[in-house]
């Protein structure tokens, strides 16, 4: 694909009824292929940031979950960042979406969608926290710790280069109870819509992150 840019260029490529689990897939010259994270399925296609000159193509890499059902809410979310490559399953057949997400598993998820390479380490978690740490994302501290939702805002909000925010969470009931450190990214998060309470005016800032909420909010960065 030609676009004539020295940078990626988002483009739509056209694609029959496209799911969550539909991605883009780079063809490099010595026959490795790379998936695009930031695809993003549309109603006539993908959209996807590619390079000059880059070989694509389009696969449907979707994942089967016994415990996620079509009616599961965060079973959209879920398809996706599985498509990706952005998590993986529990086990072979398993997603387990309301197990508690921990602040190792967030490293690693985010060090995946940035690109690196998490093989290797000590632990199944050390190249993710060791690029967390390089990048100002974390201090890798407490990795085996279940992550809050507003320590995963933060860790999402650092991501994105931490963007100053003009939104407001006047909304919210509970906003008495978000760490001082996170309050900015908590209003980031809110104005981009990636988190959107959990009903009865609630954001929950202290409760812990699951794997599907996690997901979805995955997803809604990845879309905006």
């Amino acid at each position: 694909m030609n676009t004539g840019s020295k940078t990626p260029v988002k483009v739509e490529i056209p694609v029959a009824d496209p799911t969550p689990g539909t991605v883009a897939v780079l063809v490099h010259t010595d026959g490795t292929e790379t998936s695009v994270k930031t695809s993003v399925p549309t109603a006539d296609g993908l959209t996807a940031s590619l390079p000059d000159g880059a070989t694509v193509k389009v696969v449907d890499n979707s994942k089967n979950f016994a415990d996620i059902s079509s009616q599961y809410w965060g079973a959209e979310a879920i398809h996706f960042v599985t498509a990706r490559e952005l998590f993986t399953g529990t086990s072979e057949d398993a997603f387990t979406p309301e197990a508690p997400m921990t602040r190792a598993m967030l490293m690693l998820v985010l060090a995946r969608f940035d690109g690196s390479d998490t093989r290797g380490g000590a632990t199944w978690y050390e190249k993710g926290m060791e690029w967390a740490i390089a990048n100002g994302i974390s201090d890798g501290s407490s990795p085996e710790q279940n992550i809050t939702r507003e320590q995963l805002v933060t860790m999402l909000w650092r991501y994105a280069g931490s963007p100053a925010a003009s939104g407001t969470l006047s909304s919210f009931t509970d906003t008495e109870q978000i760490s001082g450190y996170a309050q900015e990214a908590m209003c980031w998060a809110v104005e981009s819509g990636i988190i959107n309470g959990l009903g009865g005016g609630q954001l929950a800032p202290q409760g812990q992150a699951t794997r599907a909420q996690v997901a979805q909010m995955l997803k809604n960065y990845i879309e905006q």
